[in-house]
């Protein structure tokens, strides 16, 4: 009875061992698998928004990595797809889009995740539309695009049928990128 009672407490503490180890490493995997989708969710969506906004092409794809509410309420969005944008003046036909994600973190059983990442745009090539070309002439416009205002950002998303969306954007530090002087032709 001895030796029974020493095998099955054996025993008892092998797999006790083995589900805390099993429970670690499926928990391991599932938050390397949003942190990863997270990750490449943020750079696909946010180099999207970027592009929507300098060239105004690919406005129908913001659906797939933006919620609804983020769509209506988002600003630097909304502003560059207006006549207000200081970009609606030029053809941006190249641009250097770079974000880091410095922080992220999404349990597996939560709908919600947060994340904070730095987005700039430190180059950006284009020229003045020819019916603004007067306005160059005159001063009041600029023969190149104005500077991207990146920042760092602390983003909110969400998962709804399986699938992660930015819902929220908000610029914790605003980064004005210098402009990169074209080489002369």
């Amino acid at each position: 009875m001895k030796y029974l009672h020493r095998f099955l407490s054996f025993v008892a503490k092998r797999m006790v061992m083995f589900s805390v180890i099993a429970a670690v490493l499926i928990l391991a995997f599932y938050l390397a698998m949003n942190t990863a989708n997270i990750y490449l969710l943020l750079e696909d969506g946010l180099s999207l928004r970027v592009k929507v906004i300098l060239q105004r092409d690919g406005e129908e794809e913001l659906a797939s990595y933006f919620t609804e509410n983020f769509l209506r309420t988002d600003e630097t969005l909304n502003i560059g797809l207006s006549g207000a944008s200081p970009y609606v003046d030029y053809t941006v036909t190249d641009y250097n889009y770079r974000m880091s994600l410095e922080w992220v973190w999404a349990w597996p059983w939560e709908n919600t995740a947060t994340a904070t990442i730095v987005e700039r745009v430190p180059r950006i090539t284009g020229r003045v539309n020819s019916d603004r070309q007067d306005l160059v002439s005159s001063g009041a416009l600029s023969a190149t695009p104005p500077a991207w205002f990146g920042g760092r950002y602390s983003v909110r998303l969400v998962r709804t049928d399986g699938r992660w969306k930015i819902d929220r954007l908000v610029q914790t530090k605003l980064i004005v990128e210098e402009t990169e002087e074209e080489p002369a032709t």
